[in-house]
């Protein structure tokens, strides 16, 4: 795989995707002191504003080293961070599966920012990573992402009954993929 910049922007019609940086802290903070928000998902919300200095820190080497690649998502109009999204690496072993989770703060749901960010993600995903197949996963509960995968075009694979760990307790999950269609032989 080439080594993508950290200087990368991913461009759609109202939005901006550009690498996470430590000036995203207080977006990252004030959406994980909103009740509820990391139900749907395996992180929990950071004790301290410290602990997500670390986390972008390790994002960021995960993004040089080709492993992850985490996007804040920005209203391009203005600038106003208003997400997240990372494509990461499932397994070193298998270099063309990679699986997407994204986020949006409330004030900004059903606007369909969600659908446009990841659509440009999965772009990136089969065009610049050589993805041959993406996946993605989300709680069982959670009908509005379920909503933006499925507008996505990604197929419905199967329940993981202990999807990941929350409060010591499973989190079933609806996990999903998209994948090249690559030719068949012909004889």
């Amino acid at each position: 795989m080439k080594s993508i910049p950290i200087t990368t922007v991913l461009q759609t019609e109202r939005l901006q995707l550009r690498s996470i940086s430590l000036s995203d802290i207080d977006l990252v903070w004030s959406i994980s002191r909103i009740p509820g928000f990391n139900d749907g998902m395996a992180w929990e919300p950071p004790e301290t504003k410290e602990e997500l200095v670390t986390i972008a820190e390790k994002n960021l080497i995960n993004w040089k080293d080709g492993k992850a690649f985490s996007f804040t998502i920005e209203i391009a109009e203005t600038n106003l961070p208003m997400g997240r999204i990372t494509i990461r690496r499932v397994d070193k072993d298998k270099p063309d599966i990679w699986n997407i989770g994204f986020w949006i703060h409330p004030d900004h749901w059903r606007l369909g920012y969600a659908t446009e960010a990841a659509q440009a993600v999965i772009n990136f995903g089969f065009n610049d990573l050589a993805a041959s197949k993406i996946t993605t996963a989300h709680a069982i509960w959670n009908t509005p992402s379920k909503k933006v995968i499925e507008k996505l075009g990604f197929q419905f694979m199967g329940i993981n009954p202990c999807g990941f760990m929350k409060e010591g307790k499973s989190v079933p999950e609806y996990e999903y993929v998209i994948e090249i269609k690559k030719p068949g032989k012909t004889l």
